[in-house]
């Protein structure tokens, strides 16, 4: 391959990036490509993580869980997703809440280390994962044993009333010597 032709293999994707870059961007209202409102956007979420952290800290869970779930709905992508699910996690691990749900706080963990993978959060999160992890299956464990437990005494009351049969038995025949 000649070496003009190798450069234009690596030129013409390139030209396609940029050309669909451009397309993909809305015109505001001035007539410019650039998006309409970045730093807007951005500040708008923060403002609502900022304020879901306040509804936690002031007892009210449940407003806290809606909040931080508008912002990941809301804003998708947006830096301060990472902070909203991590708030997120800690809300639904936290008892005082009322809203202990460690399934769902493990899920916020593992979507938080997927979507923002180099977060402050990031080993915090492992770590509240693995914590949950165990948890879990300590909770799975003792309904186990719980369960186990149940079909054991009803296997002691049938074995009760065994034994009281065979004891009424025992009498009779000896009765009847």
């Amino acid at each position: 391959m000649r070496p003009h032709a190798r450069r234009l293999r690596w030129v013409a994707p390139l030209l396609l990036l940029a050309a669909t870059a451009c397309s993909t961007a809305r015109p505001s209202p001035g007539g410019s490509t650039e998006p309409r409102d970045p730093g807007g956007s951005r500040a708008a979420a923060q403002q609502l993580v900022a304020h879901a952290d306040d509804l936690a800290r002031r007892g009210q869970a449940r407003a806290a869980l809606a909040a931080y779930e508008r912002e990941l709905r809301e804003y998708p992508g947006d830096p301060a997703g990472a902070g909203a699910l991590y708030s997120l996690g800690r809300l639904q691990t936290d008892p005082a809440s009322g809203l202990r749900n460690y399934r769902a706080a493990q899920r916020a963990f593992t979507r938080l280390l997927a979507q923002y993978p180099e977060s402050r959060w990031e080993a915090e999160a492992r770590a509240w994962r693995a914590v949950i992890g165990d948890l879990i299956a300590r909770e799975e464990d003792g309904a186990r044993l719980k369960e186990d437990a149940g079909h054991l005494k009803e296997e002691v009351t049938r074995l009760k009333t065994q034994i009281e049969q065979l004891r009424r038995t025992d009498l009779d025949l000896e009765r009847r010597r």
